[in-house]
Formats: structure tokens, sequence, C-alpha cells
């Protein structure tokens, strides 16, 4: 099977964020958690972000690393002291390097019920193509 540099950086990336993302005592892990799925169109990265307001999200594509970065905010009810606080409150970023190139004008991007949905096409010059043997 052939595999290119860039498959040996996705996976270099992807052994680091695992020891990076979740340091010692920290019970926050990786945030946001994310699925990453692939099909013969494109990608869809699907993000947990659970009171989050989608104006503090934003999604940067650049050289094929897509990066999700926001904020959610702690909120305390007026009058009450924080006896117990497990929530992650604070900014968060994550980065997903991307094998192939990535149609950026069709980038779309959602956030409902908690979750960050972003849908990203191929390029139509990463797609397989049959070559005809004339």
């Amino acid at each position: 099977m052939y595999t290119s540099v860039l498959d040996d950086l996705f996976e270099i990336n992807r052994q680091l964020n695992r020891i990076f993302d979740a340091p010692a005592g920290s019970s926050r892990g990786r945030w946001p958690e994310t699925n990453l799925y692939e099909d013969k169109d494109g990608y869809i990265i699907v993000s947990k972000v659970p009171d989050v307001d989608k104006s503090s999200i934003e999604v940067n594509l650049k050289d094929n690393t897509l990066t999700i970065r926001g904020e959610r905010k702690k909120e305390v009810p007026k009058g009450a002291k924080i006896l117990l606080d497990e929530r992650f409150n604070g900014t968060f970023e994550r980065s997903f390097i991307l094998n192939d190139k990535i149609d950026s004008e069709r980038i779309g991007a959602e956030a409902n019920n908690g979750l960050l949905v972003v849908k990203l096409p191929k390029s139509p010059d990463s797609k397989p193509r049959k070559i005809e043997i004339k």
C-alpha cells in the first residue's frame, strides 16, 4: 500500500495529541471530545461542545489542518458559591491534520444541541480517478 509523508505526519500528530492532551492529574483529557469520519466525498468532524455558544467557536482550515477553538464560560448562579467544580470551563483548541486536499469553498459548519458538525468536502484533485489505458 502506498503511503505519503502526510500519512506519517498524521500519525505523529495523533500520537502527540494522545501524549499531550491528557496531562497527569487532569480530568479534562481531550476537549472537546471529537469523532472524525471519512467517506469518499470528504471528512465529517463532530465535536461535543455543550454549553458553548456558537459565537464563541472558531473553525479554521490552513494547510490541511483544521483547528477548532473556543471558550466555555463558567456560569455561577447569583448568590451561590461553588462546592464542586468538575466541568471544564475556559478556552479550548483542537487541531486535526487531514490527508487530502479540501475544497475550502464548500466547507460547512453548524452547531446545534451541543454538537459542532464540520463537513469538509475533498477537492476534486484529491479524489481517485480511473485512468483509461490506450
